[in-house]
């Protein structure tokens, strides 16, 4: 193969690969912003189920 295949080859993997990054790095970031406001709320309300009791 020369220059020119590889760079389709190189230019086909980014465009399909890296829109798939993009959306499991924004699924990831969304989950863990979930549990953080979810472990604030635990937090900020002592009589939730969350907390044992005492």
């Amino acid at each position: 193969m020369d220059r020119k295949d590889w760079n389709r080859v190189a230019l086909t993997a980014a465009v399909v690969l890296v829109p798939g990054g993009f959306l499991l790095g924004a699924a990831l970031a969304a989950q863990r912003l979930r549990e953080r406001a979810r472990d604030k709320d635990a937090l900020a309300d002592p009589d939730s189920e969350a907390s044992p009791p005492t």
